[in-house]
């Protein structure tokens, strides 16, 4: 069973691959990523190092004409393998100490999209993602049966001890945190991209909430909450309280307001940020890249791992202050 999923998921990816222009119309691309806000200090060396080597290929390959998808998607599985955010390998657990994690794709040429939520076996649920939106029947599969579905059509499996931070959660009393209460790290991971075709893609992968309740699904696979993207108008991908981000369709909303509202990247996002999640009291971020180029990283917390390239910009890395946008007029 698992040589025929293997192959299924190489020839869905391969057909997607040949699908695929060589994007060269024009010289425009783009790429912006997080690994999560924080409102308690850390020391994110190794956090900043992975995100500078992954933009630097996603650059390369951008410059080469590979496509926004493409670079999404292995930008965010580079990411889910280290080992240091909270997605894929480095998921931190739930409240019985098992991972539970969430990943959705989103194709602005189309607006096809992909998601797995509550995956506890999978090694890349970023590429469960993937292939869920390649397979075209569903956007959304959920818990065992959903997991189930992501492993017959390839998503590779791995033990719990493949994961870092299973076991005791850190939180001793995880019932009495409300699902509005500050924790010290949404450590989220995601990335948007623009390619030389004019196509965005935006992708989010994420273990959730330290000692969630086991079967909690926050806003990383909720299309329009935690991930966006339209072609002609911008790509998104947040991190922090899921909830806030689902209530409020913060990542669809951000695009509305480029795509009615007329208005810039750059306020649109911080429209969302400042004026729609923080009068809530709820902490997050948002990453997008707009159909020009543009590219916004904002948040409300202390910080958020962040960095971005374009064509005229090589990565810029940040956790505290630094770059919130790129400098393309």
């Amino acid at each position: 069973m698992k040589a025929i999923g293997a192959a299924l998921a190489a020839s869905l990816l391969l057909a997607a691959s040949a699908q695929a222009e060589i994007c060269s119309a024009n010289g425009t691309f783009a790429i912006a990523v997080h690994g999560g806000a924080f409102s308690e200090k850390m020391d994110g060396a190794k956090r900043l190092e992975v995100m500078q080597a992954a933009l630097e290929k996603a650059r390369a390959s951008l410059k080469g004409g590979a496509s926004a998808l493409d670079v999404v998607s292995e930008t965010v599985q580079a990411f889910e393998n280290s080992g240091v955010f909270n997605a894929g390998r480095g998921a931190i657990a739930n409240a019985a100490g098992q991972v539970e994690a969430d990943a959705s794709i989103m194709d602005g040429n189309g607006l096809r999209s992909g998601a797995v939520a509550s995956m506890t076996k999978l090694k890349n649920p970023s590429v469960a993602a993937r292939l869920v939106m390649e397979a075209g029947r569903h956007v959304l599969v959920v818990g065992d049966r959903g997991q189930d579905y992501a492993i017959k059509l390839g998503a590779e499996t791995v033990t719990p001890d493949y994961f870092g931070n299973t076991g005791k959660p850190k939180l001793e009393k995880p019932e009495a945190q409300k699902p509005e209460a500050k924790t010290p790290e949404h450590g989220t991971v995601g990335a948007v991209a623009l390619d030389r075709c004019g196509h965005l893609a935006a992708l989010t992968s994420t273990g959730g909430f330290d000692a969630k309740v086991p079967g909690r699904v926050g806003d990383s696979p909720i299309v329009g909450a935690g991930v966006y993207a339209a072609d002609g108008v911008a790509a998104f991908s947040g991190t922090g309280h899921g909830e806030f981000f689902i209530r409020n369709s913060v990542s669809k909303d951000a695009a509305d307001r480029i795509r009615y509202g007329k208005q810039s990247l750059a306020k649109a996002m911080k429209g969302e940020i400042f004026g729609v999640l923080k009068p809530l009291d709820a902490e997050g971020g948002l990453i997008g890249v707009d159909a020009k180029g543009h590219v916004g990283l904002y948040f409300n917390t202390m910080g958020m791992f962040r960095g971005y390239a374009t064509d005229k910009e090589a990565p810029v890395v940040a956790q505290y202050g630094g770059a919130t946008e790129n400098k393309r007029k």
